[in-house]
């Protein structure tokens, strides 16, 4: 997942009882940081923030990774996409 969007993949400082959460630096074109993703494996959830917005998706049911294009994080009834470049694309 960092490797197609060129992110750098990191341990959050801050942790769950029972897992790690893991961050994710997207760059924009212009090689700055667009969104920062925060991974909840234990609790299924993904948190996708960036200046102009942040959000929260939970209850993952499966990721898709389209090499070149994007990242798709799957649940019953919207998908959460981050595409390369660090846009947010949201459909619930």
């Amino acid at each position: 997942m960092a490797a197609l969007l060129g992110a750098e993949l990191s341990l959050a400082p801050f942790r769950l009882p029972d897992g790690d959460v893991w961050r994710m630096a997207v760059p924009g074109f212009d090689g700055q940081t667009a969104v920062t993703l925060s991974l909840w494996p234990s609790i299924r959830r993904v948190d996708a923030s960036s200046q102009a917005l942040t959000v929260v998706m939970t209850s993952i049911t499966g990721v898709e990774l389209v090499e070149g294009v994007e990242v798709l994080f799957r649940r019953d009834g919207g998908y959460l996409i981050v595409p390369i470049g660090g846009k947010v694309i949201v459909r619930s």
